[in-house]
């Protein structure tokens, strides 16, 4: 008979089993686009670097990322960069209002039954997802403060490089 410990270590192996890590191919989820009922097609982001940022109206963290994401995105885009902002908020009028205080050039959509956050197994508010232009994600970058920007900024620039890297082999 198993002890009490060996059974939470054994839950905890099998859901690390199936945690999203880096390499992973990007998995497809149910967010959908603002008054619409189209889910979200991750396919239209192939051959781009795409970075995909979950976000809450309640992440203090949030509020300061989204104004330097948005600068980011407006700075690469013309080289084939994008970011997909998934709001997990309950409220999506809640998540709205927070875009007009913020607002972001980017594409946002909205997944309030958490079936996006579920699958990319998300653990902090932000978290990112750094996607290479074969559709595999390449980093996992957890929260946010104003000293991660250079950071964010290198694995951009890396990502973009690697692509044309290969565009030109």
């Amino acid at each position: 008979m198993l002890k009490f410990y060996q059974v939470i270590s054994l839950l905890m192996f099998c859901s690390n089993i199936s945690a999203l890590q880096v390499n992973d191919e990007v998995p497809v989820c149910n967010a959908k686009l603002e008054g619409l009922e189209e889910v979200l097609d991750l396919n239209q982001y192939k051959n781009k670097v795409l970075l995909i940022d979950f976000w809450a109206t309640w992440c203090p963290p949030c509020m300061q990322s989204m104004p330097f994401l948005n600068t980011l995105r407006n700075e690469f885009k013309e080289q084939g960069f994008e970011i997909l902002a998934i709001n997990v908020d309950e409220d999506i009028f809640a998540a709205k209002d927070f875009l007009i205080k913020y607002p972001v050039d980017y594409p946002v959509v909205f997944d309030s039954s958490g079936d996006c956050p579920t699958k990319y197994d998300v653990k902090a508010m932000p978290s990112s997802y750094f996607v290479d232009q074969s559709g595999k994600v390449r980093v996992i970058h957890l929260g946010f403060r104003s000293a991660d920007e250079d950071e964010i900024r290198t694995i951009v620039l890396k990502l973009l490089k690697e692509g044309k890297n290969e565009l030109s082999q």
